[in-house]
C-alpha cells in the first residue's frame, strides 16, 4: 500500500454548515424564542468601524497594505476591511465565513479543508500557500506545506478579531513568499476593547457546542488579554453516491465527520513591547473515503497544531524615524491515521501513520521615516527552518514509505519602499524586496502604485506588482515509492496590472471597482516524468483577466449594506486543469437592518457562485446561499443574544472536489442553525 502526503494533507476544514437539517420546525421555534427574548435595551459602547458613516469610512486607516498606517484611499492596493461589528451581526463563525463575503473571493470545502480562491484562481493542491495569513503581523503559514489555515483550525476564535485587513494583489515587495494573490492580516482585540470578562456559549446543529472565556485589563500600565476557546461537533450523517452499495452501508456515513478544537491566546503589552502566544489544536474526522481509506471508519482522522511566541517592539528613535522589531518561534504539527482494508482475511484494518513537523525561528527589523512629503520604509527579515520533517509508515506491520528530514536552512530578505506626492492630488508608491533561498537562490519583486485624487471623494489607482510563491518543503523534498523529489524546483511567479476606481456617490453610497490582468508563470504541478514517477515540476502559465465592482450604502439609524459582482476569464486553455474550481461569476449581497430602535438587528449575508470546472472536466451548478442572523441585547450591554440560520432556503449545492477523493463534487451543507449567548462583566 502506498499512502502519500499528496493525499494525507494537514486539514484546514471549515465548520459544519449542516448537510440537511432534520429539525426545521425546531429551528423555527428556536429563532422565534430568540426574537421574543430580546427586550428593549439600547446599545451602548464605543462606535465600531462597522457603524461609521461613508464619510468616516473614506478616512479609515489600514496598516497591512504598506506596513505603515495610511488611509484606505492612499493605499497602493485594493483593500477590504471587515470589522468586529460585521462579524457579530452577520454571524460569521470562522475566518473562512468572513472571506466568503469578500468581493472576488470564493471558498470551497471538501469536509477536511477550506480552499480560498482569489481573482479566479482556486488551487487546493497548493494548500492556500498562495495567500499570506497574518495574526497581528505574525506570519502563520507553516514551513512544511506553507499552508494558511482558514477554517476551524485557524488558531484564533473569530470573536477575538477586531478587524480583518484584506489586501488584494501581489505584495511580495513587502512580505515575500505567499503574498501572491492576497495578504490577510487578522488584528486581534486589545485590552481596552475587552474591558473585563467575556463569556460565550454557542450550541448549534449536529451536536455542536462552542465556548469561550476571555479577559482583558490594564494593570499598572500593562495591557493583558487572555482567552481560551473550545469546540466540539459530533458531525453529520452524510450520503456519498460513490459508495452506494450494501458493503459500504449504502453510501451513508454516520460517525466520521466529527471535529474538536481548542484555541488559547495570550497577549501582554508594556512600554512598546508586546508578547503574544498562541496555541491551537484541532482534530477532524475524514468522511469522504479519500485515497483508498475505508468508508465510514472513524479511525481515519487528522490532527493539526500551531503554536508560536512572538515578541515585538516599537518606538520612535527621533522625531521622524521609528524603529520596529520582532522575533518569533513557531511550531506546526500534523498527525494523521488512515485506515484501509486488511492485507489478509481475518487481520485488523491496516493503519497508516502520516505526520509533518515544522519548527522555525523568524525575525524582522524595520525603520520608517515619516516626512511631510514622503514616507520611507526599510526592512530586513530572516527565517531559520529548524525542522521540516515528513514521515509516513504503516503501523502494523511496520513499513516505512518516507522519512524526509532536510537540514536546517536560512531564508533572508531586504526590502524598501517610498511613498511621495508629485502634487497635492498625485502621488507615487514604489517598493522592491529581495529574498534569498538556499534552494533556488534569489528573487526580486517590485511594486508600483500611481494614485490620483482629483476630488475629495474620488481616487484612481494604477497598480503594478510582481510576486512569487516559493516551493514548499513538501513540494521540494517529498519522495516515496512512485514519487520523486525535485531539488531544482523554481518558484511560481505572477505579474499583475490593475486599475482601481474608488468613488463616493453623494452622502450615502460608495463605489469601488477594478479591472486587472494577472500573468502567472511556472505553476507547480505534480506530473509523471520520463521514468514514470510522479514529481512536482514547473509547468504552464496562464493569463487571468478580471473585473469587480462593489457598492456600499449606509444610512442614518444603522441601516447599511453592500453588493458586489466579480468576473474572471482564464485566457490560457493549456492551464485550465491547473486553475479549476474557480467560478467565473461571483456576486455577494450583505444587508444590516436595525429594528426596535436599534435594539435588535437583522442581517442577511448571501453569496451567488457561478458554475466551476471540476477535475474530471464537469461543471458544478450555480447556486445561491442566504444566511440570516438576528442580534440583540437582553440586559443592556452585558448580555448579547444572537441566532443564525445558515443556508436559509436549504439549497442543495456542490463544490468541486480536490485530487485524491473518489468524489468529483462534494455536496455542501443544508439549512442549520446556531444560537450564541455572550456575557460581559
Amino acid at each position: 500500500m502506498s499512502v502519500v502526503r499528496m493525499g494525507w494533507v494537514a486539514s484546514s476544514g471549515c465548520p459544519p454548515l449542516a448537510f440537511a437539517c432534520r429539525c426545521r420546525s425546531a429551528t423555527a421555534r428556536l429563532v422565534t424564542i430568540l426574537l421574543f427574548a430580546l427586550p428593549a435595551a439600547a446599545q451602548e459602547g464605543n462606535k465600531d468601524i462597522g457603524e461609521a458613516s461613508l464619510e468616516e469610512l473614506v478616512n479609515i486607516t489600514v496598516y497591512t497594505a504598506s506596513r505603515h498606517t495610511q488611509k484606505v484611499t492612499d493605499a497602493p492596493s485594493s483593500v477590504t476591511v471587515i470589522t468586529r461589528d460585521e462579524i457579530q451581526k452577520y454571524g460569521y463563525r470562522t475566518l473562512a465565513d468572513i472571506l466568503r463575503s469578500v468581493r472576488g473571493f470564493d471558498v470551497t470545502y471538501d469536509r477536511a479543508y477550506c480552499y480560498l480562491g482569489v481573482s479566479g484562481i482556486n488551487r487546493p493542491e497548493t494548500y492556500n500557500s498562495n495567500v499570506l495569513l497574518l495574526i497581528d503581523g505574525h506570519r502563520t503559514n507553516n514551513n512544511v506545506y506553507e499552508q494558511a489555515m482558514l477554517g476551524i483550525e485557524f488558531p484564533l476564535d473569530v470573536d477575538l478579531i477586531e478587524r480583518v485587513e484584506i489586501v488584494r494583489g501581489p505584495s511580495s515587495s513587502l512580505y515575500g513568499t505567499s503574498a501572491f494573490l492576497a495578504v490577510i492580516n487578522v488584528i486581534t482585540r486589545k485590552a481596552d476593547q475587552l474591558k473585563g470578562w467575556e463569556l460565550v456559549f454557542a450550541p448549534a446543529s449536529f451536536g455542536t457546542y462552542q465556548g469561550r472565556a476571555s479577559y482583558g485589563a490594564n494593570y499598572r500600565g500593562m495591557d493583558i488579554v487572555l482567552s481560551s476557546s473550545f469546540y466540539n461537533s459530533l458531525g453529520q450523517t452524510l450520503f456519498y453516491p460513490e459508495f452506494n452499495s450494501p458493503a459500504t452501508d449504502n453510501g451513508i456515513t454516520r460517525n466520521s465527520d466529527y471535529e474538536v478544537y481548542q484555541h488559547h491566546l495570550a497577549t501582554v503589552s508594556f512600554r512598546g513591547f508586546t508578547l503574544q502566544g498562541a496555541f491551537s489544536d484541532r482534530n477532524k474526522g475524514l468522511p469522504t473515503g479519500a485515497f483508498g481509506t475505508l468508508f465510514d471508519d472513524p479511525q481515519t482522522h487528522d490532527f493539526n497544531s500551531l503554536r508560536y511566541f512572538d515578541l515585538s517592539y516599537q518606538r520612535p528613535v527621533t522625531k521622524t524615524w521609528e524603529l520596529a522589531a520582532r522575533t518569533a518561534v513557531s511550531r506546526h504539527v500534523y498527525d494523521a491515521i488512515y485506515a484501509s482494508s486488511p492485507t489478509a482475511p481475518g487481520d485488523s484494518n491496516l493503519l497508516n501513520y502520516d505526520f509533518g513537523r515544522g519548527t522555525w525561528w523568524s525575525g524582522e527589523a524595520k525603520l520608517q521615516q515619516s516626512l511631510e512629503r514622503n514616507n520611507l520604509t526599510f526592512g530586513t527579515e530572516f527565517q531559520e527552518n529548524l525542522q521540516q520533517d515528513q514521515v509516513n509508515y504503516n503501523i502494523n506491520p511496520f513499513l516505512e514509505y518516507i522519512s524526509s528530514q532536510p537540514l536546517s536552512s536560512v531564508i533572508w530578505a531586504l526590502y524598501g519602499q517610498d511613498q511621495f506626492p508629485f502634487t497635492r492630488k498625485l502621488s507615487l508608491s514604489a517598493g522592491v524586496r529581495y529574498d534569498h533561498y538556499y534552494t533556488f537562490g534569489g528573487t526580486a519583486n517590485p511594486r508600483l502604485g500611481l494614485i490620483y485624487r482629483p476630488f475629495s471623494q474620488t481616487a484612481f489607482k494604477l497598480l503594478y506588482g510582481s510576486a512569487f510563491r516559493a516551493p514548499s518543503a513538501y513540494e521540494t523534498f517529498y519522495y516515496t515509492e512512485g514519487y520523486q523529489a525535485n531539488l531544482h524546483l523554481q518558484p511560481e511567479t505572477i505579474k499583475s496590472y490593475e486599475v482601481v476606481v474608488e468613488q463616493g456617490l453623494g452622502e450615502r453610497f460608495h463605489l469601488s471597482a477594478s479591472v486587472f490582468r494577472n500573468q502567472l508563470s511556472q505553476l507547480i504541478a505534480q506530473e509523471l516524468n520520463s521514468s514514470g514517477l510522479l514529481v512536482f515540476q514547473n509547468t504552464a502559465g496562464a493569463n487571468i483577466d478580471g473585473f469587480s465592482a462593489e457598492l456600499d450604502a449606509r444610512f442614518p439609524g444603522g441601516l447599511q449594506g453592500k453588493a458586489s459582482y466579480s468576473y474572471t476569464d482564464n485566457q490560457r486553455t493549456s492551464a485550465t486543469q491547473l486553475l479549476t474550481r474557480a467560478p467565473e461569476h461571483l456576486a455577494k449581497l450583505n444587508l444590516i437592518v436595525p429594528m426596535l430602535r436599534q435594539r435588535l438587528f437583522a442581517s442577511l449575508d448571501s453569496q451567488f457562485n457561478g458554475p466551476a470546472t471540476t477535475l474530471e472536466g464537469a461543471s458544478t451548478s450555480s447556486f445561491q446561499v442566504f444566511n440570516l442572523t438576528l442580534l440583540g441585547h437582553a440586559i443592556g450591554k452585558h448580555l448579547e443574544i444572537s441566532g443564525s440560520l445558515y443556508n436559509l432556503l436549504d439549497k442543495k449545492y456542490f463544490d468541486p472536489a480536490p485530487a485524491g477523493l473518489p468524489e468529483d463534487q462534494i455536496q455542501q451543507d443544508g439549512r442549520n442553525f446556531r444560537i450564541k449567548l455572550t456575557g460581559r462583566f
